[in-house]
């Protein structure tokens, strides 16, 4: 990677930073079906923004020259990445990943809007692990503190569960039920497998440590050839719901929605459509606390259902 600085923005770079921000907003694409009077105006108005907003520029250097420039703004619930440009010559060299990079551990929520015929940019947002929650001709991609930060400690755990005996079980097997105990976060990160009643004990742990309220959901469907159970657990920012998702591998990873009845929807017709001729609204869910470490299986269910009862839609 080419070494770099960064350096505030000065009324002399004002030249610079319009025809950036001309380059962005009228690309090769936009430049074809734009009017003459659309770029007019739209020309205009970025010739008013930078005057408003040049202070808050960055502008990036290589070897005294200048190599590009990027603006953080405040927006929704976090701040957007409103521009971060390179000249050609400087790209490729990891410039623009290392300032995302900066940026991400600088805001815990973070967005960015990327061209949706970009699919470069695309690829570098999400590997950095931003998620789509705009979709049109401009992407708006965000970027969840919480998970991103605690996802290492989840990554390597596999399913399976550790007996009465200290021994490891991959998956379940006839005797699960008679041999099962819940073990402590710590030593789940020891054995690293565990079901999903020991992995939603773990992320509690490291939610609840970046002071993030979070809440945790049982769910069982009641049934005599199978027991269908599934432990899980969600956060809420100042607008959206999560769901964190580990033992159940088809969904592994970070599960966003507008409302918490959004959420229960998704991961209820996920869980039903596991079980055969399942019937959704047979699903029982508690919302329950913390449990005691070292409860075999019986004794998990009884806390959980001891909980409080969440009526199924």
């Amino acid at each position: 990677m080419l070494d770099y600085k960064v350096v505030n923005a000065k009324e002399k770079d004002i030249d610079i930073l319009t025809s950036i921000k001309l380059v962005t907003m009228i690309d090769d694409e936009m430049d074809k079906v734009l009017s003459y009077a659309e770029k007019t105006k739209i020309r205009k108005s970025i010739d008013k923004n930078i005057e408003r907003t040049c202070e808050l520029y960055k502008v990036i250097y290589v070897d005294n020259k200048i190599a590009g420039a990027y603006l953080v703004l405040p927006y929704d619930d976090g701040y957007m990445i409103d521009e971060i440009y390179l000249f050609e010559e400087y790209r490729n060299n990891g410039i623009g990943t290392k300032i995302i990079q900066e940026l991400i551990k600088e805001y815990r929520t973070l967005y960015i809007w990327v061209y949706k015929n970009n699919k470069n940019a695309i690829r570098l947002v999400e590997r950095l692990g931003f998620m789509l929650v705009s979709n049109g001709r401009t992407l708006i991609f965000k970027y969840d503190g919480v998970y991103n930060l605690i996802k290492d400690k989840l990554l390597d755990i596999k399913l399976g569960y550790r007996d009465k005996n200290g021994n490891l079980c991959s998956g379940f097997n006839e005797s699960f039920k008679d041999n099962y105990y819940l073990q402590t976060p710590k030593s789940l990160l020891e054995t690293k497998v565990g079901l999903c009643f020991d992995q939603v004990e773990l992320e509690r742990e490291l939610v609840s440590k970046l002071d993030v309220d979070c809440r945790t959901y049982f769910i069982n469907y009641p049934d005599d050839k199978m027991d269908y159970s599934h432990s899980f657990l969600i956060y809420k920012d100042t607008k959206k719901y999560y769901w964190i998702e580990n033992a159940w591998l088809k969904y592994r990873g970070l599960h966003m929605y507008d409302s918490k009845d959004d959420l229960f929807d998704d991961v209820l017709g996920k869980f039903v459509d596991t079980i055969p001729n399942g019937d959704i609204k047979k699903i029982k869910m508690y919302m329950f606390d913390k449990p005691r470490a070292g409860i075999n299986y019986s004794k998990y269910f009884t806390h959980c259902i001891n909980g409080r009862s969440v009526k199924v839609k």
